[in-house]
């Protein structure tokens, strides 16, 4: 797990890099309609990643002409059998997710932004626990994400082991995987496990917007920075498309106010 870690900080170093330059593919174009299949990894509630990436997709109708068809897959490994079935045009994927579509199906990373090297996670405790360090913890209970997340599972697990030299099969009593991050908080909140952990990003939006009350939980460790988050298409998409979508893409300015409102958001 640990060599996996390193792998997909790697490959993701070279995502960025290779977002801007990529080849053109003799590749055949998206639909006779010009409906572009964009997925979002399922990393959170469905309705909340509605709110929060609507604005994109309306940017980016406005911006290329084409029209967005939104597919949420209901697993993480759903959002990567949809490249294996070409059933996805562009997807916004972390970074364990990417590593598998790109090896797999040949995933083809378009954008990745500057902040995308460097995530971190939290891992939480809830806000009345008497927990003050994660090796209080040995014997409790934590919650993963989804086995598949690179924020909810594969880097705080390399950094529980690299930093606290623990390995959580023989550290904790019970380990979960929720599935999601949004879930993690919840199932955290609620007592159902001691400690979870999840994407820091995630968890900050969850408190600004009210899903979770500032005593719901409390931070207990961070993780250090790694890459995570790119958008990737599939590889068979005709060139000139996936240069009108990088264009888009490039074109955000994070100063213009109207840009703010759409894409201020965690991700977007």
């Amino acid at each position: 797990m640990r060599k996996l870690a390193i792998i997909v900080v790697a490959i993701l170093g070279v995502a960025a890099a290779a977002a801007y330059y990529q080849s053109p593919q003799n590749d055949t174009p998206v639909t006779s309609k010009n409906v572009i299949r964009i997925a979002l990894l399922p990393d959170e509630n469905p309705d909340a990643l509605r709110e929060r990436f609507q604005g994109l997709l309306d940017y980016l109708s406005n911006t290329t002409g084409y029209r967005f068809e939104l597919l949420i897959p209901a697993s993480y490994q759903a959002s990567i059998d949809l490249f294996r079935e070409q059933q996805v045009d562009l997807a916004l994927l972390g970074g364990l997710t990417f590593l598998k579509a790109q090896n797999g199906y040949a995933a083809t990373p378009l954008v990745f932004r500057d902040v995308d090297m460097h995530f971190t996670s939290w891992f939480i405790v809830h806000g009345n626990s008497p927990f003050k360090s994660l090796p209080e913890l040995q014997g409790k209970t934590l919650s993963f994400g989804s086995e598949l997340s690179t924020s909810g599972h594969l880097m705080p697990r390399h950094f529980m082991l690299t930093e606290h030299q623990i390995t959580p099969e023989t550290f904790f009593s019970h380990i979960q995987y929720s599935g999601a991050h949004d879930t993690t908080a919840y199932n955290v909140r609620d007592g159902k496990v001691d400690i979870g952990v999840a994407n820091a990003e995630i968890l900050q939006q969850m408190l600004g917007d009210g899903r979770l009350a500032p005593n719901d939980i409390r931070l207990l460790w961070e993780t250090p920075p790694y890459p995570d988050y790119t958008w990737a298409t599939r590889s068979q998409l005709d060139e000139n498309i996936r240069s009108k979508l990088r264009d888009a893409f490039l074109a955000i300015d994070t100063d213009d106010p109207e840009h703010q409102v759409n894409f201020g958001k965690p991700r977007c």
